[in-house]
């Protein structure tokens, strides 16, 4: 399916977006139906896997020598984990901001189902300021409010009580929907499922039909994910992810993540810009303190999407290609602390960068030639949270709950 587009609505006026319609002509809808939500996609994840040459790695912090240990988080089901967290965002475009942010995390596991954790994430804001800067060099200082929000990462939800929900495996892989995708040799492509497959015929159901398709029709068959929405401070919530397997200090593991910048189309719906994160993780170190074994993870994380990237181009109309092009690219890099003997991240910190290009061309009529627009933003997060003791008093006179089970 490709869509048409009239006119492009530049990727830099979505900072302010705050959620992602789901329905689009491209993206078909959540359907609860759809293949059961599966953790990232794991890339050769044999021991001692290095990244490929042509992508090269350096970290900043050496590593050292240690026992290899599996890193696995133990949620407990009603048992809050209570951060105190920090942000600092700033955006550099033709309008500019600076926006710093203090608050608590509420990180709840309401309920553990097909060996996934259903994780709700309750920020509470102490303290928000923000500065903007507009094009005619005006200067605005909004005033933000303290709000208490639940942390929405799109369509890959589940509902527990009144608790928008979503699910983490034991290494802090953040679960997706996904859907098949059938690309018929006449052009066509049709999202859904696979209900069976008998003699020389597919029987396949869409998000409006159920169809049967002849075997020696169907080119090729594909996974497609749905993607978490990349917006603002959600890429925090997507990492750190652990290896499923034992790693020694130094050794690495690769995941992909798959994410979308959500871009507006004017006729409604967003347009088919998901691509994948690909996250590169790192053991640094594994040491006692206090009785436990805490170890050291890095990580970094590389993306992108590019309509006239032949994978990316094909979901798009040519006329479309010929006068619009969007750029999304996501770099970041963090460490985390992980007690191994509780199952819990002490404290992270982390840094994430988004750079967003949109370049159209604009029929004028009466031939008149095309006017050319061209934005570009670029947006540096840097992100921190550290796990409070239980007992610890907050703001509002609550007290930290004890964590462990007794």
């Amino acid at each position: 399916m490709r869509v048409r587009i009239n006119r492009l609505i530049i990727a830099c006026a979505l900072l302010c977006v705050a959620s992602l319609r789901v329905a689009s002509a491209a993206t078909p809808p959540d359907d609860e139906n759809s293949t059961k939500p599966t953790a990232p996609r794991p890339t050769k994840p044999e021991k001692g896997e290095k990244p490929p040459k042509d992508e090269p790695i350096v970290w900043s912090d050496h590593v050292t020598a240690g026992p290899a240990v599996t890193i696995k988080l133990k949620r407990n089901v009603g048992k809050p984990l209570i951060y105190q967290g920090s942000l600092d965002r700033s955006q550099e475009s033709t309008n500019t901001y600076h926006e710093t942010d203090t608050f608590f995390l509420n990180v709840l596991c309401a309920d553990r189902a097909d060996g996934l954790d259903l994780i709700a994430v309750w920020r509470t804001y102490v303290d928000r300021k923000r500065v903007e800067r507009l094009a005619n060099g005006k200067e605005i200082k909004p005033a933000l409010p303290n709000s208490n929000d639940l942390i929405n990462l799109g369509p890959n939800y589940s509902i527990v009580g009144s608790l928008k929900c979503y699910r983490y495996d034991d290494f802090n892989r953040l679960a997706y929907r996904s859907e098949q995708r059938l690309t018929i040799k006449d052009g066509r492509k049709l999202y859904g499922t696979v209900l069976k497959e008998e003699g020389d015929n597919v029987t396949f159901l869409t998000a409006t039909d159920k169809v049967e398709i002849p075997k020696a029709e169907i080119e090729s068959t594909k996974i497609i994910p749905y993607p978490h929405v990349c917006l603002n401070e959600t890429p925090h919530y997507f990492f750190p992810i652990f290896s499923a397997r034992a790693v020694s200090p130094g050794d690495t593991w690769k995941f992909k993540v798959p994410v979308i910048i959500p871009v507006d189309q004017p006729a409604g719906g967003v347009l088919p810009t998901q691509f994948d994160i690909n996250y590169v993780g790192r053991l640094r170190d594994v040491r006692t303190v206090g009785g436990s074994q805490l170890a050291t993870v890095d990580y970094q994380v590389s993306g992108a999407f590019d309509s006239q990237d032949p994978e990316c181009a094909e979901r798009f109309a040519p006329e479309a290609l010929q006068n619009n092009r969007i750029v999304h690219r996501v770099t970041g890099s963090g460490s985390c602390t992980v007690d191994l003997d509780k199952g819990r991240i002490l404290e992270k910190n982390e840094v994430i960068n988004v750079t967003l290009y949109g370049h159209a061309l604009i029929p004028q009529g009466n031939e008149n030639k095309p006017k050319e627009e061209e934005n570009k933003a670029s947006i540096t997060s840097r992100y921190e949270y550290k796990l409070l003791a239980p007992g610890t008093k907050l703001l509002s006179g609550a007290v930290v709950p004890e964590y462990d089970e007794h």
